[in-house]
Order: C-alpha cells, then sequence, then structure tokens
C-alpha cells in the first residue's frame, strides 16, 4: 500500500516522470479516424428507406430463402464495389459514376446512366415520402386524425423547403443520421428478440422467391459514396479502400439479417411493408412514439441530403439556376405520389431491379474496359476473372428483364 501510494503521489506531482514508463508499458493506440470514417460513409451510403422492406419480403418468400437471396446479392455488390473501387482508384482526375461512364464507355452510355441515376434518387425520394408520411401518421394521427396521404404531402413539404434552403450542414449529419438509424434497428431487434416465435420463421412459399431480389437489391445498392471514400483515405486508399468496403458491407448485411430476423419472428405472416407498424400492437403506444420520432427524423435528413445531392447535380452539371434545379429535384416525387405511387414495397422492388440493375451493369462494364487499358499494364489492377463479371452482367440483367417482364404483363 506504501509503494501503491508513493506511485500515485509521485504520479500526479510528476507525471511528466513515469510517462515514458506508461508508454512503454501500455502504448497508446491511435485510432485510424480516417479509415473508421470511410466505414462510416460506406455503412451511411448503404443503409436507407430499403432495409423496412426487408422483413415483408422475407416473410412472404420464407425467411430462409430471403436470408440466402441476401448473402448471394450482398456478394454480387461487393465484387461490383471492389470493381467501382478499382475504377476510382486507377482513373486519373476526380468523377462520378456518370464521368466514369462517359470515359470507359462514351457519351451515349453516360446520359442513359444519368437517367438511371436521377431515376433511382427520385424513387429513393419517393419512398422516403412514403415511409415518412407513416411515420408522421403514426405521431399525430391520435390529435388530428385523418389518413396517411396528407401526412405523406407534409413529409414531402418539409423535405422540398429543407432541399431549396440548400443547407451547408447537410453533411455533417451524415454520423448522427447513422448512429441514430444504427439505434432503431438496434432498438427494434433488441425489443423483439424475447418475443421471437420460430414457426415464424420456418414456414417458406417458393412461388415468391422473386419478391426479395429487388427489395435488396435496393437496400444494399450504393454507388455514389466510393469515390468520396477514396477521397477521405487519401493516398492510403490503395491499401485500405476495400478493407472499408469490406467492412462496411458486411456491417449493413449483419444488421438487415438480424432486423429481418427480429421482425419476422415477431410478427411473421402479418408482416406489413412498412416493418415497424406490425410491431405496434405487440409492444404499445410508447414503441410507437419512439420509433417513430426517431424514423422521421432519419427520414427526414436522408431525404434532405438525398435531394440535396441531386439539386447539385441539376445545378453544377446541367447548369441550371437554383431555382429551376429544386424544382427539377421535389417535383417528381410529388407528381409520381399524386398518380397513385404509393405501394412501397412494389417502388422499392422496381427501383432496385431495373435501375440498381443498369447502374451494376454500368460499372461492370467499365471496369471490363479499364483491365484492357494501358494503365493496368503499368501498375497492377484488381484483376477479377472476367467470367465473373459477365456472370454479374447477367444476374442483373436477367432481374431488369423478369422485372420489367411482370410490370407490363
Amino acid at each position: 500500500m506504501r509503494f501503491l501510494s508513493h506511485f500515485i503521489s509521485l504520479f500526479v506531482s510528476k507525471p511528466f516522470l513515469l510517462s515514458p514508463l506508461l508508454l512503454s508499458t501500455f502504448p497508446v493506440i491511435h485510432p485510424d479516424l480516417k479509415f473508421i470514417r470511410a466505414v462510416f460513409m460506406m455503412i451511411g451510403g448503404v443503409v436507407g428507406v430499403g432495409v423496412f422492406g426487408l422483413p415483408f419480403a422475407f416473410a412472404q418468400s420464407g425467411f430462409a430463402i430471403g436470408f440466402l437471396e441476401l448473402l448471394v446479392i450482398a456478394l454480387v455488390l461487393l465484387m461490383v464495389q471492389f470493381m467501382y473501387a478499382e475504377i476510382t482508384l486507377q482513373t486519373e482526375g476526380t468523377h462520378r459514376l456518370v464521368g466514369y461512364v462517359e470515359i470507359y464507355l462514351g457519351k451515349k452510355w453516360s446520359w442513359l446512366s444519368t437517367i438511371a441515376i436521377c431515376s433511382s434518387i427520385w424513387g429513393a425520394m419517393l419512398a422516403y415520402m412514403i415511409i415518412g408520411g407513416k411515420f408522421l401518421f403514426l405521431i399525430l394521427s391520435p390529435i388530428f386524425g385523418g389518413s396517411v396521404v396528407p401526412y405523406s404531402y407534409a413529409v414531402g413539404l418539409i423535405a422540398a423547403f429543407l432541399i431549396f434552403r440548400g443547407l451547408q450542414f447537410a453533411s455533417k449529419l451524415e454520423v448522427f443520421v447513422i448512429l441514430a438509424f444504427l439505434f432503431l434497428f438496434l432498438f427494434i431487434i433488441g425489443i423483439s428478440l424475447p418475443h421471437i416465435e420460430w414457426t415464424h420463421l420456418q414456414s417458406l412459399d417458393a412461388t415468391k422467391w422473386f419478391l426479395p431480389y429487388g427489395i435488396i437489391l435496393f437496400a444494399l445498392s450504393s454507388t455514389g459514396i466510393v469515390p468520396e471514400m477514396r477521397d477521405v483515405l487519401g493516398l492510403r486508399a490503395k491499401k485500405q479502400l476495400g478493407k472499408a468496403i469490406l467492412i462496411g458491407i458486411t456491417i449493413v448485411v449483419l444488421l438487415y439479417a438480424l432486423f429481418a430476423f427480429a421482425v419476422v419472428g415477431v410478427t411473421g405472416p402479418v408482416t406489413t411493408g412498412a416493418a415497424f407498424d406490425g410491431l405496434i400492437p405487440v409492444f404499445g403506444s410508447s414503441f410507437r412514439l419512439i420509433t417513430s420520432a426517431l424514423g422521421l427524423i432519419t427520414i427526414l435528413s436522408i431525404f434532405m441530403i438525398l435531394g440535396i445531392q441531386l439539386q447539385n447535380t441539376f445545378k453544377y452539371d446541367f447548369q441550371r439556376s437554383q431555382k429551376t434545379a429544386w424544382f427539377l429535384t421535389v417535383i417528381v416525387p410529388f407528381v409520381l405520389f399524386t398518380f397513385g405511387v404509393r405501394e412501397f414495397i412494389d417502388l422499392v422492388g422496381f427501383i432496385g431491379s431495373v435501375f440498381g440493375g443498369m447502374l451494376g451493369i454500368f460499372i461492370v462494364l467499365c471496369y471490363l474496359q479499364l483491365k484492357r487499358e494501358p494503365i493496368c499494364k503499368e501498375r497492377h489492377c484488381l484483376n477479377l476473372p472476367d467470367a465473373f463479371s459477365w456472370l454479374a452482367i447477367i444476374f442483373f440483367l436477367g432481374g431488369l428483364i423478369f422485372t420489367l417482364y411482370r410490370f407490363l404483363v
């Protein structure tokens, strides 16, 4: 005890005498903040409103079928993200997907990729408008009543106002929004586990095997975040970008699987398209208020960030004025919603299969062209087999064609 008291008094009075000893005995571990931020960017670029559709799709097809499709699609998209990372690392200059498509595939293909990107963002904004309306409805309907539709318009108007403001701190909200979203999912998972009925997870309906495909593709797709991750990592990007993508995708897949497992395990065949509202009869009004308030905040935040990204595309890439860029950004979701496009599951399934599939094909084609460029002869490029690349194209193209066939027939 005397030695301990002497040691403490020495540390307090003359800490500089002990610091070399402490540093050699207990080395200070400095976290790689840039790498951590890149991983968070990967998670934030992927996690979105599509996750709310997963439990319904898994419940309809059977959890085993949905989980298997989640793993397969995640593996394919992981390889595609690696391809995209290699494109960003080996191509000189700062570009986004449209720019890479123009470089490797030509101007005409870049216009098609622009249409696909804009359509996918508009579709995502509409999906946020639908789900956000349900959150707002759950919060305010006990007071004001009414149907979900006016609440969805209200969410759209609030988001449109925030987008027009072009809030400079929008990008700074990313980490807080991700943490709030993760807390929401973990809260639902944690509270659901004691109420799981295993029979809900054992049912199968092979006739609905395709239902999870587009929803999973929508929920896992992210084509805009890899270049930003490269910029954040800087000189370490060649060594760390692939690892950040792998860790980010793994966390997202684990989160999605647990979320679907928890919700389907509780609600089973009565799982709703938006997942959370089907849990309210089980967990009560407090659960409704907590999840709805937290969900609404995150929905509005991501809605705003998506809208600002698209608004800036019209403003800077197409040389439109602020008001015109804002109008083009927000009008499409309102028009589609007004004309009755309000089925969340059908919407995210279509957007994921068609536009998500198109963007995946563009990335793979750019990667195939990159491998034929002289730069890959001068320095090492990621060399995934061409057979896998073409299988990925067939995978995306098959889902796209089958979705369009089902939509038109």
